[in-house]
């Protein structure tokens, strides 16, 4: 098992796919795809993010302990991105909240989102051992709407555009034995 002090450090593999800790070399790949139409149309903050923008948010996601951001590698290509954020240290939280998205690259699978999130929710549920996981979607995005509907969420509140989702434990399990077909190795 992973220590949880070291999470936000840590390589993690499964479901064909690997997280990587962000670093200096994937910020540009980062930018380019938060910028991308496809992305940053469903985020609270659309703006256009610059170089130095970027790089300022690396520094300081460097210093949070309450944070966990990776690079998502498919078939050896950096593809997509994850986080999980906390209220303070990633340890004893009543729960986690984050974010994930597929970027452009050249090597897509249908599957590729549901790796994400399962890996997203392993690491809640697994290594940092939360009750709870957290997230939002924008409320016209049908697809986000039945990918999630899909892996068990529940519909919490519609504040300012956006649908606040969770997911507990025991929804997780029953996700991840019916997604596990799926999958080698769950």
């Amino acid at each position: 098992m992973v220590e949880l002090i070291d999470l936000s450090r840590q390589s993690l593999t499964g479901y064909g796919i690997e997280l990587r800790p962000v670093t200096p070399s994937d910020l540009p790949s980062l930018r380019r795809w938060r910028n991308s139409p496809e992305v940053s149309s469903q985020m609270k903050d659309s703006s256009y993010i610059m170089p130095s923008a970027q790089r300022r948010w690396f520094e300081r996601i460097q210093q949070e302990s309450s944070q966990a951001h990776w690079v998502v590698w498919f078939k050896g290509v950096r593809t997509g991105y994850m986080n999980v954020v906390g209220q303070g240290s990633l340890k004893d939280q009543p729960y986690l909240e984050g974010g994930m998205y597929v970027g452009q690259s050249t090597v897509r699978s249908g599957l590729l989102g549901f790796a994400i999130a399962l890996m997203q929710l392993k690491v809640v549920f697994e290594h940092a051992r939360v009750p709870v996981y957290q997230t939002v979607y924008k409320a016209t995005n049908k697809a986000a709407r039945r990918f999630n509907e899909y892996l068990g969420y529940t519909e919490d509140a519609v504040e300012e555009g956006f649908v606040k989702i969770s997911l507990d434990e025991v929804a997780y399990v029953a996700t991840k034995a019916r997604m596990a077909r799926y999958f080698e190795n769950v």
